[in-house]
């Protein structure tokens, strides 16, 4: 039977064949890569002919979920081996009424959590992949609508934000008026290639690769900070997403954090607030 159109309602994401739920955004951009062959005495290209290394972007915007059911690409990607820095591989599936478009091999390129007070935490990651296949076989039926099955969502009592140091610059910002954080990690990857074939066996991550967190706070004190030492002093960044009983679900944790900036801003009839934002290195 035709359809006359496809509405995110007739959407459905899988990640390695289980079902991702609460996406609230998606995109995928799929372009070729040619060479192009010029001929003499034309003034134009007549001839293209297609590259190696095809591939497609594949973009989920998600609401955090709590719960053993709650499948989460971000945070299973960091319970993977080596992390950020795997060289591992997703196989998406995007099924709707009208098909469904696979993307195999991707690997994360960039990923960020953000939260405030008043809303609930959201993600967002990109990944590239083997270009796109697209299909008709295995479309949605009607019978296929299912309810997500899940804990829950985290709220913004449910997070806990800490960063310690050892050193002057350092604070600890677990008995702040935190207002609202975003977390973000970007990689670079290079495409490896094996002679004769034409997708890559594997893209790796170019290094150095960094993160950054920032967040913003009602000030009510600071205490000890003192950022004119010439040798910039590191420390811990924790993020700790808790469930309903108060135990941690999703607990990010990075060394080596360093403190960049430190803005206070204040306006008429208005708390005066101050952000921090810190640098990371990724180490897997």
């Amino acid at each position: 039977m035709a359809i006359e159109r496809v509405h995110s309602s007739d959407t459905q994401v899988f990640v390695n064949g289980e079902r991702i739920p609460a996406i609230n955004s998606l995109s995928i951009s799929s372009s070729k890569g040619v060479t192009d062959i010029p001929r003499l005495g034309v003034s134009y290209i007549s001839d293209r002919i297609l590259n190696s290394n095809q591939s497609s972007q594949l973009s989920i915007g998600i609401l955090l979920t709590t719960g053993a059911t709650g499948i989460d690409p971000f945070y299973n990607y960091q319970q993977r081996g080596s992390g950020f820095l795997s060289t591992g591989k997703f196989d998406f599936q995007i099924k709707d009424r009208a098909g469904v478009t696979t993307i195999s091999g991707a690997s994360l390129t960039s990923y960020s959590l953000n939260g405030s007070v008043g809303d609930l935490v959201k993600g967002d990651s990109s990944y590239e992949g083997d270009g796109a296949i697209a299909t008709s076989v295995g479309a949605l039926t009607y019978s296929d609508h299912t309810n997500d099955s899940f804990g829950g969502f985290f709220r913004p009592k449910d997070i806990e934000i800490s960063t310690t140091s050892n050193s002057k610059e350092g604070i600890s910002s677990s008995a702040l008026n935190i207002q609202d954080f975003t977390l973000s990690v970007g990689l670079q990857r290079t495409p490896v290639t094996r002679l004769g074939t034409r997708t890559p066996l594997f893209r790796y991550p170019t290094l150095p690769a960094q993160g950054s967190l920032s967040f913003n706070m009602v000030k009510n004190q600071v205490t000890g900070m003192d950022i004119s030492s010439l040798v910039c002093e590191s420390g811990v960044i924790t993020i700790d997403l808790k469930d309903n009983d108060g135990g941690s679900v999703m607990d990010f944790t990075t060394s080596g954090c360093c403190l960049e900036s430190v803005d206070e801003s204040t306006d008429l009839d208005d708390n005066t607030t101050i952000s921090f934002s810190y640098y990371f290195p990724i180490l897997k």
